[in-house]
């Protein structure tokens, strides 16, 4: 393994929980979310020109659309979003039932499917779904999830990355790129004791995965036969995504988060929260839009 990179603060936004971040190459500009904070987040890829946009409930994870607009799973539902404005429109409401639920990581999938999933906020129970969402039509793929992340795809789609972060494994699923069926999953990689728990995700144009690690203040690059291979450290240890991006499509995105660190803990870290990049020697992946 090589020697690790170092990542520099980008954005000092103080999210409570800095989640979803993805680089739009039509505007040129990196977005993300803080979810505790109700804000959609933006900014060029050298952190200047920071925009925020209030929002009226938790933002969790979004898609752009070919017109600009997003398909954004909030806490409580699937809708359309403005990101200029802010304005939402309701499709489907998330687990109504549950008020201990909520939305939380999705992606879209090398055809243009959304797929999301939630978390149990309380404790992680193995409660939730995740849904795949295609051409206006929901339709859930996985039961049982205590906590969605990491979802992810091969350059030819035919493999979706995914964690539960109630453990510390990453499974790898056969991906049916016609049907959107993921199907034998096995274990991908594991996390050690002290690494934390596996969180967003995004592959290279190699193929390789990049993990966040929540409590490891570090990102992982995991070749595609699950070897170990790349590490970037981050100097606050919940660290939530990341996403490659910028105009040569070699910067690497991380979003970071405050939530659950104590006041202690804050004065030694207070850049906790931020946005964070590195330069890495891979290209990205286009993320995408998503297929009305």
């Amino acid at each position: 393994m090589s020697e690790p990179l170092h990542a520099r603060l980008l954005v000092d936004c103080e999210a409570g929980l800095g989640e979803g971040v993805q680089w739009h190459r039509q505007t040129r500009r990196v977005y993300w979310t803080d979810i505790e904070g109700n804000t959609l987040w933006s900014a060029a890829e050298t952190g200047e020109a920071v925009r925020q946009v209030a929002l009226d409930a938790p933002l969790c994870a979004f898609a752009f659309t070919p017109d600009g607009n997003m398909l954004a799973g909030f806490a409580d539902a699937l809708c359309w979003l403005d990101p200029r404005s802010g304005v939402r429109r309701v499709i489907e409401p998330y687990m109504p039932d549950d008020p201990d639920t909520r939305m939380n990581d999705g992606g879209l999938d090398r055809q243009g499917r959304f797929i999301i999933g939630g978390i149990h906020t309380p404790g992680m129970a193995p409660v939730t779904p995740v849904w795949s969402v295609s051409r206006g039509r929901v339709h859930t793929i996985l039961t049982g999830v205590g906590c969605a992340n990491s979802t992810a795809f091969s350059p030819d789609g035919t493999r979706m990355y995914f964690a539960d972060s109630r453990g510390p494994d990453i499974l790898a699923y056969d991906y049916d790129t016609v049907t959107g069926t993921p199907r034998d999953p096995r274990i991908f990689a594991t996390l050690e004791p002290g690494e934390g728990v596996p969180n967003g995700a995004c592959v290279d144009a190699e193929g390789a995965l990049w993990s966040a690690a929540f409590g490891g203040g570090m990102v992982q690059r995991w070749l595609p036969d699950g070897g170990r291979d790349m590490t970037v450290r981050v100097p606050v240890p919940n660290v939530t995504c990341c996403a490659i991006g910028g105009m040569k499509m070699q910067r690497l995105f991380i979003t970071t988060a405050r939530i659950g660190m104590r006041a202690e803990d804050l004065e030694k870290t207070p850049e906790a929260g931020g946005l964070y990049a590195v330069d890495i020697p891979v290209k990205g992946m286009p993320t995408g839009t998503y297929r009305r």
